[in-house]
């Protein structure tokens, strides 16, 4: 068995997940765990704030309403995902399968 397979392979809880973030996080001045941002609605785009052009294509299907329910809201700042092996991934689907993972965010100026 290759590395590769055993690192894919692993198992890790939430808690290690939880662990790793917060170590890498400190290794990673101005990023900041999930669960560490006390208003993380704050970190994503609000509908007052997408392109006139897309509000005006949302206004034929419910305005508003409609994009809070089925609309993407795109995040204002670089995020990503802490395994439980402690890697960074950009994307979620990234992520080996059972590793359990974190989501971070960079909140802040490198320090």
């Amino acid at each position: 068995m290759t590395t590769a397979q055993t690192q894919a392979e692993a198992t890790f809880t939430t808690e290690q997940a939880s662990e790793r973030a917060k170590s890498w996080c400190a290794a990673h001045p101005g990023w900041q765990r999930i669960c560490d941002i006390e208003n993380t609605d704050a970190l994503y785009k609000t509908y007052a704030e997408l392109p006139q052009r897309e509000q005006r294509s949302w206004e034929a299907h419910g305005g508003e309403d409609a994009w809070k329910e089925f609309g993407r809201k795109p995040c204002k700042v670089p995020n990503g995902f802490i395994s439980g092996a402690g890697k960074f991934y950009r994307d979620i689907l990234d992520v080996p399968r059972f590793h359990n993972l974190m989501m971070v965010f960079k909140t802040g100026a490198r320090a």
